[in-house]
């Protein structure tokens, strides 16, 4: 009995160690500055609104990175573009030459995404840029391919809601568990391994300024875009085709259980309150690869990326806005060589389609 007791303590003593130095390490690396103890995004944000560009940031949070880009600006931009990385090859020498431009699109983008980056130029910047390009995915409409990683400019979004809808914003304290659950949470931890052994390796940087983007390296170019690592940059095409065909099979990215168009009212309340502000918004419309939208595009299951680009230039037309691109790449007779994998392209799409804005 009395060995139990003490076998009990120890386990117990242990756990508890345990517990606390993996509560410390996360607090302390804090790869996606969740507490605000890791100011490379800061430094990464300040880089690049001082026109450098910069390559190795990785595994971070893009979300609170833009709002970061939109606090430090030193000019103010003329076009954005907003969307998810199928949109960030979106670059400033395909939209203008003589207008500042930046693309604040973000990994797996949503509707509360855009709302929440326009309501951080609002609030912020204290004005909206006069052209919008909004990068649209099939799956903005999908109920069911929602997640939260937009929460960490939440107070943007709920101060670009209230504008939307003539509310004062509501302003109450509130703990936010799910935050301070990231302190024991394994896969923030995993995130923070990584994120240390990538310190460890670049002598403490999470980042390095780059001259050039012909380098072999994820790269955040001066006005936002990205540039891949040469694995990816220059892949072989017969890799693409077999990357295409691969992401038609299982779970396709933000497309399961697709059974109904959501988001509707809302998406069309922001446009509409974004046209009452004069912004001249442009739909885009990035296309998927060839075989890719073939597959798909002859399976019911993923029937709403016809029925989202129809509806989309349905309401385009009611409210004349200008839509470049289609999901359905054959429109613009684009081939396996332009793209990447199943639903990235390389720069000569997003140049085609948008170089009639230049």
């Amino acid at each position: 009995m009395k060995k139990d007791i003490i076998w009990i303590k120890q386990t117990t003593i242990t756990t508890a160690l345990i517990i606390l130095i993996i509560t410390i390490f996360n607090y302390r690396v804090d790869s996606l500055g969740i507490f605000g103890n890791s100011n490379y995004l800061l430094d990464g944000a300040k880089a690049i609104t001082d026109g450098k560009i910069i390559a190795g940031l990785k595994n971070y949070d893009e979300r609170a990175f833009q709002k970061l880009i939109i606090q430090n600006l030193n000019n103010k931009n003329d076009i954005i573009a907003i969307g998810s990385s199928r949109s960030l090859q979106i670059r400033k020498k395909f939209i203008t030459s003589n207008k500042n431009f930046f693309n604040h699109s973000v990994t797996g983008a949503i509707l509360d995404d855009y709302i929440a980056i326009i309501g951080a130029y609002e609030k912020i910047a204290k004005y909206l840029p006069k052209t919008i390009i909004l990068g649209i995915d099939p799956w903005i409409f999908n109920k069911n391919s929602e997640h939260n990683k937009w929460k960490s400019i939440e107070d943007y979004y709920n101060f670009e809601f209230a504008q939307i809808y003539h509310k004062k914003q509501q302003n109450s304290i509130k703990i936010n568990t799910a935050k301070w659950k990231q302190l024991i949470n394994y896969d923030y931890t995993i995130t923070n391994i990584k994120f240390f052994k990538t310190l460890l390796a670049n002598d403490g940087k999470a980042f390095y300024i780059a001259n050039s983007i012909d380098i072999d390296d994820t790269i955040k170019d001066i006005d936002g875009s990205r540039y891949y690592e040469y694995k990816r940059r220059y892949i072989k095409p017969n890799l693409v085709l077999k990357k295409a065909k691969k992401y038609t099979q299982g779970k396709v990215y933000l497309l399961n259980n697709y059974n109904k168009l959501s988001n509707i009212k809302l998406f069309e309340d922001f446009i509409k309150y974004l046209k009452s502000k004069d912004i001249n918004i442009i739909f885009y419309l990035p296309p998927y690869h060839p075989l890719t939208y073939d597959i798909l595009s002859k399976n019911p299951k993923y029937k709403y990326i016809n029925i989202v680009e129809r509806y989309l230039k349905d309401f385009a037309k009611e409210m004349d806005i200008d839509v470049k691109g289609s999901y359905n790449p054959h429109i613009y007779n684009f081939k396996n060589s332009n793209f990447s994998d199943g639903m990235h392209s390389h720069d000569e799409v997003a140049k085609r389609i948008l170089s009639s804005l230049n």
